[in-house]
């Protein structure tokens, strides 16, 4: 990879985490301020969670815990805070000029880096520290015949260095089973399109 991934320490549950934070639902677990009607506590997940069929957690609804918003427009894309605004580009591959970023790259690091926080999340409850790991993303863009028909499909690749290949195994599974992202391609996202 071009750029160094981030990397995260497991912190105790008294302990805010630092300015490196990033990720969804990773300082409420960590701060131990859990949502309402939420337990402290999950349940271990299946041995393959790949397999899993929209898992019941506690049933009822789920609660909105953060929003990020983003525009794009020609040529950029921009947060609604002012923290992410990059120019996007299609890669040359694609035909385009390169030279900037473009949306599968977007997606490749924020894959990662959720991904990441849910392997620091189940392997800081079974007090296996993970401040060496790393996770890589590959997000491809595939074409299927002559017509617009388009997917994408990813391919992570996680490094746990000093952890026991069974206990890596297992981490890895159970982070997959976790990550909001991983569930999101698994079980279908929900999307909502509105014309303004």
């Amino acid at each position: 990879m071009s750029e160094e991934i981030r990397r995260f320490t497991h912190l105790p549950s008294d302990r805010a985490p630092g300015p490196d934070y990033s990720g969804p639902g990773v300082e409420a677990e960590l701060t131990g301020r859990m949502p309402e009607g939420r337990p402290a506590e999950r349940p271990e997940r299946p041995e393959r969670p790949e397999r899993l069929e929209r898992p019941e957690r506690g049933g009822g609804s789920y609660d909105d815990l953060y929003t990020a918003r983003a525009s794009s427009a020609l040529g950029k894309v921009a947060s609604d805070d002012g923290m992410l605004d990059v120019r996007i580009k299609a890669p040359g591959e694609l035909g385009g000029p390169g030279g900037a970023t473009n949306p599968e790259q977007l997606l490749a690091a924020a894959y990662a880096s959720c991904f990441h926080n849910s392997l620091t999340l189940v392997a800081g409850r079974q007090g296996v520290r993970t401040s060496d790991a790393t996770v890589d993303t590959a997000v491809t863009l595939r074409k299927r015949g002559t017509a617009d028909d388009y997917t994408i499909t990813t391919d992570l690749t996680v490094r746990l260095p000093g952890v026991e290949p069974e206990a890596a195994r297992r981490l890895v599974e159970q982070a997959h089973g976790e990550c909001p992202y991983s569930r999101a391609f698994m079980q279908g996202a929900e999307v909502h399109v509105h014309l303004a």
